[in-house]
């Protein structure tokens, strides 16, 4: 019989805020949890240099970060440790949200850990992501192009995995693949199939540091228990992965989308993604000219954005039952600290992007300051005349009368496209109550402990009598040269948070039609709602969304993946007769199925075919997510036909 090996990774999930403000953490780690995982190391080399019973891994970023941050001092015990083998950097920065990345971002991250490589000599080949549910296939050629050959995917025990195989070749378009290993935990010991050789991870909860001595033999001995014939070493992620890449004949391959169920937190703050968003496309030409020590600087800073962390745990922080109706929540804002510390939280996630720029030269953050200029928020305009038929550079726009929706679009070669039941492009606000809250953990959640359930929950909201599931209409104001007005019931603005006024720009000519969506005086509401700008074209549609450059089919995913809201760059949908629809979508990130309600899960892959609706902002749960924004906003959209 063949003995058991088990390699048993040490690892603290790092959470750059959560915890706490992420400054603070950030602290912790290089004055507490750094030196701790030295202490300890150094401990078990003097017992076994050949062989330590530890060693810590952790993201690039964090290994970086206090290399070029600390003391002399600091730095050479950091050193040592590391020649020592005792400390150790997988090759991503740390855990993101991949959807919202651009392949030039995501190579920015990649380029920590490879640094890191040049330094000491290292070649790393494994990357862990924790947490987060699933991610997207653009990266794996990017990971493959890297020479990263194995990838931990260690989930958030409350959250749907995707069904996918426990241990698979990811193979994206082109052929290029990395061997995944996915558990429904941050990891755990195991075996697969066929390999006498297994993975364990021990892994300490969100930002509680490394093992001391007694608790690193502590987690030797609960190895034992459960595996007592096997052989326990301390490992790397590049040991393991070095097997796994060698075994990968024996595994499945895997060509499907996974997706992010948590993705919706991108649509928390719009403000702070639509800046982001902007600033990345200023990398990427940035990436497409020349690199320089201060564009990448720029670019690496920038990809703090897609970490998985916005902010501090709403359970711990924001422990407030009451204040949910509008006059107790503004209340609570301007008295209650822990309202106060809680924002203070999310405007130090928004100073990132303001930490970035501040890395550029000067003729670079003028083009940086160029970028986000063209997201500000234009003149509210008054409406002059009443018209429902627009001709906006030889498109021809039909409007309803009632909504101000669009009904139809005619374009300049003659080409027309209907709206279902009369609506083709529309603005709705939508507020919910506790019922949708629970059918979201309902149809979400795969365990019910306490921690989750505080993380989903709204507590407190099923006693408030304003709250209420509803979807609310605009009504159609009029008309400013080639803009739609309209404004929201007075009930919506004044009792939940829906914008006083909208207005749709429309712009363009031969080569498509340029949209903008703005949203005047929406006011902050803590009470669950969400907004969305809908595409619905008449007849059945077959929808492909693009991410990282790689367009999807949205039939192609993993059930129980997070195909229902997806952070993409672009959709295209079929149209009847064989035209296309693309709609690419510039500042607001999430995409949903028009026909599948926002607050609930769908495990089964959603049904696109009714058209797509882009999530313009949310507070859908709590976990570390923003959970009220205000003010005015403005978001682009750019339509283009072809085909037939």
């Amino acid at each position: 019989m063949t003995e058991k090996r088990i390699h048993v990774v040490f690892k603290t999930h790092l959470d750059i805020g959560f915890t706490d403000h992420a400054e603070k953490i950030r602290k912790q780690y290089h004055e507490r949890f750094i030196p701790q995982a030295i202490e300890t190391g150094a401990h078990f080399f003097k017992e076994n240099p050949d062989e330590p019973l530890f060693v810590w891994t952790t993201g690039a970023w964090l290994i970086s970060d206090h290399l070029n941050s600390r003391s002399k001092e600091e730095v050479a015990r950091l050193e040592q440790a590391i020649e020592r083998g005792l400390i150790r950097w997988h090759a991503l920065p740390f855990t993101t949200h991949t959807e919202l990345m651009s392949p030039d971002l995501f190579r920015a991250g990649l380029s920590y850990g490879q640094e890191l490589d040049r330094r000491f000599g290292l070649k790393t080949i494994a990357a862990k992501m924790t947490d987060v549910p699933g991610h997207t296939l653009g990266m794996v050629p990017l990971l493959a192009e890297a020479g990263v050959r194995f990838l931990h995917i260690g989930v958030n025990s409350a959250s749907p995995p995707p069904e996918i195989p426990d241990v698979f070749r990811w193979r994206a378009p082109g052929g290029k693949e990395i061997v995944v290993m996915y558990q429904r935990s941050y990891g755990e010991t195991y075996f697969p199939e066929g390999l006498s050789d297994g993975l364990s991870f021990a892994h300490t909860s969100d930002n509680i540091g490394p093992q001391s001595v007694s608790q690193t033999a502590e987690a030797y001995r609960e190895i034992l228990k459960r595996e007592p014939d096997a052989t326990v070493r301390a490992a790397t992620l590049e040991d393991y992965g070095t097997l796994m890449w060698e075994a990968r004949e024996r595994f499945p391959v895997v060509e499907k989308e996974l997706g992010d169920s948590w993705i919706h937190g991108s649509g928390t703050d719009p403000e702070k993604i639509a800046r982001y968003l902007a600033l990345q496309r200023l990398y990427d030409r940035f990436a497409a000219e020349r690199m320089t020590a201060n564009r990448q600087a720029f670019g690496r800073k920038l990809a703090l954005v897609a970490e998985h962390t916005c902010g501090v745990d709403i359970k711990s922080f924001l422990r407030d039952e009451k204040a949910w109706a509008r006059p107790a929540f503004e209340a609570a804002r301007k008295s209650d600290p822990r309202f106060h510390y809680t924002e203070a939280s999310w405007a130090e996630q928004r100073a990132y992007l303001d930490q970035a720029v501040a890395e550029l030269e000067a003729e670079d953050a003028a083009r940086a300051e160029a970028a986000l200029a063209e997201i500000a928020v234009p003149s509210r305009p008054e409406a002059t005349g009443a018209a429902t038929r627009l001709d906006v550079g030889g498109w021809i726009i039909e409007l309803d009368p009632a909504t101000g929706d669009v009904a139809a679009l005619t374009a300049p070669d003659g080409r027309t496209i209907r709206g279902a039941n009369g609506s083709l492009i529309a603005y709705r606000y939508e507020s919910y109550d506790a019922g949708d809250v629970r059918r979201h953990m309902d149809t979400y959640l795969t365990q019910w402990m306490d921690w989750a359930v505080l993380d989903h929950d709204k507590p407190g909201l099923a006693h408030v009598a304003e709250a209420r599931s509803d979807v609310h209409r605009p009504k159609f104001r009029g008309t400013a040269g080639t803009s739609v007005i309209a404004t929201m019931t007075s009930e919506a603005v004044e009792r939940f948070g829906a914008p006083a006024e909208i207005v749709i720009a429309f712009s363009g000519g031969k080569d498509g039609l340029d949209i903008r969506l703005t949203l005047y005086d929406k006011n902050a509401n803590r009470m669950p709602e969400a907004s969305f700008l809908s595409f619905t074209p008449e007849g059945q549609t077959a929808w492909d969304v693009r991410k990282m450059g790689h367009w999807h089919a949205t039939d192609n995913f993993a059930r129980a993946g997070g195909a229902q809201l997806q952070a993409v760059t672009a959709v295209k949908g079929q149209l009847a007769g064989g035209a296309e629809l693309m709609v690419e979508n510039l500042d607001t990130p999430l995409v949903a199925p028009q026909s599948w309600p926002f607050m609930a899960f769908c495990k089964d892959l959603p049904d696109y075919s009714a058209g797509v609706r882009f999530n313009i902002h949310n507070n859908k749960w709590g976990t570390n997510f923003p959970m009220w924004w205000g003010g005015d906003f403005t978001t682009r959209f750019k339509l283009r036909f072809s085909g037939r």
